[in-house]
């Protein structure tokens, strides 16, 4: 975690003193907004944004999404806290898309496989649609976790943001098995803000 502390630090510093048509915006995600009788999540990220010609941007994140489960049945509650924290880097085109990758190193709250491995990686990459609207600038985007895809479920953690895929595989044979498994795609809803 320290090293990825210094690698930010030294890229902030380095990114400042190197380029000068820059702006800065504050990013404001908001994910796994769910509730019910049963349970739910709530959560998000805040990002920091350079951003360079109106195109690239990139910078920090930071995330934190908290759980909680209500079993009726049992009468069993619990609850746990999702956190961690990397960096991302967009870039927005055509005035209305944007293409990008998201690194984030995560607290896994999850029962795990391996117990001394609790941080987990994830590697996001895709795009969608990017608006600017003045006050506001809004990317609705799929991102694809390209580290989760190529962990063995058997062997490895899987990632802690595996509740928030939502495209099913199926299985061509039910009677052979599991009926599918979930592609570790997610949507991503940001709004960013201009500073100064």
């Amino acid at each position: 975690m320290n090293y990825l502390i210094a690698f930010f630090s030294l890229f902030l510093i380095t990114s400042s003193t190197l380029f000068s048509q820059k702006e800065y915006e504050i990013g404001v995600e908001i994910t796994a907004a769910s509730a019910s009788n049963l349970g739910g999540s709530v959560g998000g990220s805040l990002k920091f944004a350079i951003v360079e010609d109106e195109a690239l941007a990139y910078g920090p994140s930071i995330r934190y999404q908290y759980l909680w489960s209500n079993n009726t049945l049992t009468g069993l509650n619990a609850n746990a806290s999702l956190f961690g924290g990397g960096g991302f880097l967009h870039y927005r085109f055509m005035e209305w898309f944007f293409v990008g990758s998201e690194i984030e190193v995560l607290k896994n709250p999850f029962p795990v496989i391996d117990p001394d491995k609790k941080w987990s990686l994830t590697a996001f990459f895709g795009g969608g649609l990017h608006r600017d609207f003045d006050w506001v600038k809004l990317n609705v985007g799929l991102l694809f976790d390209a580290a989760d895809a190529t962990r063995d479920p058997l062997t490895s953690n899987p990632s802690p943001l595996r509740t928030s895929y939502f495209i099913q595989r199926k299985n061509p044979n039910p009677g052979s098995g599991p009926n599918g498994a979930y592609l570790p795609i997610i949507y991503r809803i940001a709004f960013f803000f201009p500073i100064g």
